[in-house]
């Protein structure tokens, strides 16, 4: 009898004893969950502030309208091109005016290096001023149009000086240099001297690729 209550003794202490253990671990386990509940929530208010203070940053650069400092400056830093339709075109007959005079003038030494290199600088030139008014927001429409045919005209004619200086070459003459403008056509070779049937050579080429009048093309030889 005695030894059937001290077991039972045993079993009710052992219970006791489980049940203590276990209301420490839920303690413990609920004051970590409330520890780390507290933490996230730290966590996530700080980030939310973080938050808060990167889109109020935002929205000041987005939204920041340009001082009338910065305005007036960059209205003075603006380049303008001169896009009057005839300004164009006096600009390109000056130039052609010049680069004709300059190889009909030129000394002997150097002639057709020097021409070809001051031909192809002065184009580029021309090119680039075209460029810059067909780009300008400021230039008006027309303007626009006329550059831009201007600058398919300067293509096209420096691909046909190629094609009639290849095939002058083509003929027997160590060099030449060919220039055509809009009123006329220019070919200078190298020569010592320049008979009839190398002229008709030369007119047949230059006439057929050009499609240029035979009075408005000049042959000349050094």
């Amino acid at each position: 009898m005695f030894i059937i209550k001290k077991k039972n003794l045993f079993i009710f202490s052992l219970v006791i004893l489980l049940c203590v253990i276990s209301y420490l671990n839920y303690s413990i386990n609920k004051f970590s969950l409330l520890e780390t509940s507290q933490e996230l929530e730290e966590y996530e208010e700080n980030k939310l502030a973080e938050n808060i203070e990167l889109n109020e940053d935002e929205q000041l650069i987005v939204t920041k309208e340009p001082t009338q400092e910065v305005v007036k400056e960059a209205d003075e830093n603006l380049v303008v091109v001169d896009s009057n339709e005839s300004k164009i075109k006096d600009i390109i007959s000056e130039t052609s005016k010049s680069i004709e005079s300059d190889i009909l003038t030129k000394e002997k030494d150097n002639f057709f290096i020097e021409s070809r290199l001051n031909i192809n600088m002065e184009r580029e030139k021309m090119l680039e001023l075209l460029n810059e008014i067909i780009d300008n927001d400021k230039t008006d429409e027309s303007s626009r149009k006329l550059a831009n045919k201007e600058k398919m005209s300067i293509i096209n004619t420096i691909n046909k000086e190629k094609i009639v200086e290849n095939l002058v070459r083509s003929k027997g003459f160590e060099d030449v240099v060919v220039f055509v403008t809009e009123h006329s056509v220019n070919v200078i070779v190298q020569t010592e001297e320049l008979s009839n049937s190398d002229m008709a050579k030369i007119l047949d080429i230059v006439t057929r690729e050009t499609k240029a009048p035979m009075d408005n093309i000049k042959i000349n030889f050094r």
